[in-house]
């Protein structure tokens, strides 16, 4: 289990009230933000970096942008008369201290944890040899990190009381896949999952069907899938189409409990999903 929290810096942000929080949890560094009087509802953010604090370089040093998270998430809230969430941005594993650290504890290990569930691809994502790490997959450490120690500190902290129902989880690329997995292995603590660009890529058709085949019964979780169509985007075309079938072959209803978008000229870029999470959390926070 990873150390308690330590507070490294405050900091503000334009467009959010108050201050931004900068902690570790041991190498593990979280920014969060919270109203002055905490509500019900929790988003928690995979790439932290690249989420609140315009300071880092993110995913990508190119792209300077945020998501702008915590400026949408008190429009919305404020749109449907709720007290703005609690935004929690966890950051991955840096990759000067190890180069494959974001792909280890994002991959969603139940489903890749032999090396015939790879599809050896030229994105990117691995350069090494999928021998080299396949045994060392650390998602399911993180989701327990997440939900054994920081959440629950952070929200001590501020006085909050986390009430699953209210709690979702957010992320991008591969980022995506994790936040859909976190749903899968705790349906009890997170109800929705709003993932973007899923990289299905890495598994294929294989790890669209197993994801999407253990995502909880329709009626009580909430999911939103989306995908861009230029750049990296491009090559998710037939996986994302593959898991929109599934899902709603399983029960679950369009602008109910399930969206899933295709952002005509969408990248795979912080500034391109930044421009659509308003719309994916008027899914998540409408209805209360």
């Amino acid at each position: 289990m990873i150390a308690k929290m330590h507070e490294i810096e405050k900091f503000q942000v334009r467009g959010i009230p108050g201050n931004v929080h900068k902690v570790r949890f041991g190498d593990r560094i979280v920014d969060y933000w919270a109203p002055r009087n905490p509500g019900q509802h929790i988003l928690i953010a995979h790439d932290g970096q690249g989420v609140l604090d315009r300071r880092n370089n993110g995913i990508n040093p190119r792209y300077r942008a945020t998501w702008e998270l915590g400026q949408s998430a008190i429009k919305i809230a404020e749109k449907h008369g709720l007290i703005p969430p609690t935004v929690i941005c966890i950051y991955h594993t840096p990759y000067e201290e190890d180069p494959i650290g974001r792909l280890k504890e994002y991959t969603p290990a139940q489903y890749m944890n032999k090396k015939e569930n790879w599809i050896v691809e030229s994105y990117g994502v691995y350069q090494q040899q999928v021998e080299s790490f396949v045994n060392f997959l650390t998602a399911d450490q993180l989701i327990s990190d997440i939900t054994d120690v920081i959440v629950p500190e952070i929200t001590g902290e501020i006085g909050q009381t986390i009430t699953p129902t209210k709690t979702a989880i957010l992320g991008a690329s591969m980022g995506g896949l994790a936040s859909i997995y976190a749903v899968i292995k705790r349906p009890d603590y997170f109800t929705t999952a709003l993932s973007f660009s899923p990289h299905w890529i890495i598994g294929r058709d294989d790890l669209v069907e197993k994801m999407m085949g253990d995502l909880p019964k329709p009626g009580t979780h909430k999911l939103w899938m989306s995908r861009g169509t230029k750049g990296l985007d491009a090559h998710y075309e037939h996986a994302q189409d593959l898991a929109n079938r599934i899902i709603r072959q399983r029960g679950y209803r369009d602008n109910t409990d399930l969206i899933t978008r295709t952002l005509n000229r969408g990248a795979h870029t912080n500034a391109s999903w930044a421009r659509y999470v308003p719309t994916a959390l008027d899914f998540w926070l409408r209805r209360g």
